[in-house]
């Protein structure tokens, strides 16, 4: 009979625990009244809410159509990334002291380099946050690689936050809409769950993230060159001196690479013409020719090449990044012309470039290798002789038929 009692009473027990842990979970997945199932951002809202980083307000609503401050941003991240606490106890912001109710998540993403305040010292914490900078925010915090090109028509390199989105719609938590980003608009409360969600999910689906694998060592290629090209630019454009935009580059370059080549370069930076220091945008070079090595843990040695397009005349790209306090740096560039030594283009080769090319203004592409025929040129530096191939392809695109050739020792193509 006891036996029996006690049977009695353990399952009344588990039954007792199993209806308890349903109303936590029931509780936990609670659903704001508007945020209904058809909501085009529900699943995302719901999953960020039972992680237990939002929980919505008294009310019972999520106010989704509402724009999301910056202060939000920093409390949910700060959630997310489970940041060290701030230890250094200075105000750093004039509108943050130590008792502004967010202090702590805005001071933990701050020393982590995600956010940073306005010229004039302020943090603005209620101000709403702009898709451009939610974009480089998440991409600072999840440390995605930039492996795309203008994947936004209203962000192009001229941007500053060209890379950051570009890293976004690299990674798939950005799509735009029909070609656009709309880098100015602010961001909602449910889009920003959507986001955050995305880059969650996108960190989870790729460990590598973060790691030194190719994917990061063409990321290194695309940002740093973006962005300490765009630093130069709009420094002659608003008439800086060197000093002065020396510390914006001292973020992404070493001391001495600032001091030697940059320094060097910065007179003869031109802001109306297509002269760049760094190659522009290597598409198919990456994809035939990028090799890159780790000498040492912290430098990565990136071998590349530059195509020539009638601006440039063809190179081998050189580029060495250095983790410096955690934080990779260019530590070093350099660019050989092709000439006697070039790059020898095999016939595939030769045809990913037109299809490559082509495909970024066609829909469909077929290309058809012809013939070959070897001609002389002439070394710019040595003024030596030498001679290479030049393949002649039939392409057919949505707008007809046409003859292409491609010289092999520097990807030219006409």
């Amino acid at each position: 009979m006891k036996k029996i009692i006690r049977v009695v009473l353990f399952t009344a027990l588990l039954l007792a625990l199993f209806v308890s842990n349903i109303g936590s979970v029931q509780a936990a997945t609670k659903e704001f009244i508007d945020v209904p199932k058809k909501h085009s951002n529900y699943e995302a809202i719901q999953a960020i809410q039972e992680a237990g980083y939002i929980s919505g307000y008294p009310d019972g609503t999520f106010r989704p159509s509402q724009s999301i401050s910056r202060k939000h941003v920093a409390k949910l991240l700060d959630k997310a990334l489970k940041l060290p606490a701030y230890t250094g106890g200075k105000v750093i912001y004039k509108d943050v002291p130590k008792n502004h109710a967010y202090y702590s998540s805005i001071m933990n993403l701050t020393e982590a380099g995600i956010f940073s305040g306005g010229l004039d010292g302020k943090f603005n914490p209620e101000a709403p946050i702009t898709r451009i900078q939610m974009a480089k925010v998440l991409d600072l915090a999840y440390d995605f690689n930039m492996t795309v090109y203008e994947a936004f028509e209203d962000v192009n390199r001229n941007h500053w936050g060209y890379v950051y989105a570009n890293a976004l719609a690299a990674s798939g938590v950005a799509k735009g809409d029909q070609g656009r980003f709309y880098p100015n608009r602010p961001v909602t409360r449910a889009h920003y769950a959507e986001f955050l969600n995305r880059a969650i999910e996108a960190k989870k689906a790729d460990p590598t993230i973060g790691k030194v694998t190719k994917n990061k060592a063409i990321d290194l290629s695309n940002r740093l060159t973006n962005l300490i090209e765009y630093t130069l630019i709009e420094g002659k454009r608003q008439k800086k001196t060197f000093a002065q935009i020396r510390p914006e580059l001292l973020k992404y370059a070493t001391l001495e690479f600032v001091e030697g080549n940059l320094q060097e370069y910065y007179p003869y930076v031109c802001t109306e013409c297509d002269q760049f220091l760094f190659p522009f945008q290597l598409r198919t070079e990456f994809k035939l020719r990028f090799d890159f090595t780790q000498p040492s843990p912290n430098r990565i040695s990136v071998q590349t090449v530059e195509f020539a397009d009638g601006l440039a005349h063809g190179g081998f790209v050189g580029y060495l990044f250095k983790q410096d306090a955690g934080k990779w740096k260019m530590e070093d560039y350099t660019y050989n012309l092709v000439g006697k030594k070039n790059f020898k283009l095999t016939i595939e080769e030769a045809e990913q470039i037109i299809r490559n090319d082509y495909l970024l203004y066609n829909d469909t592409v077929r290309v058809t290798y012809k013939s070959k025929k070897q001609v002389t040129g002439k070394d710019i530096v040595s003024n030596e002789k030498y001679t290479y191939d030049v393949y002649t392809f039939i392409v057919v695109t949505d707008y007809g038929t046409e003859t292409v050739e491609v010289d092999s020792d520097s990807g030219m193509y006409y």
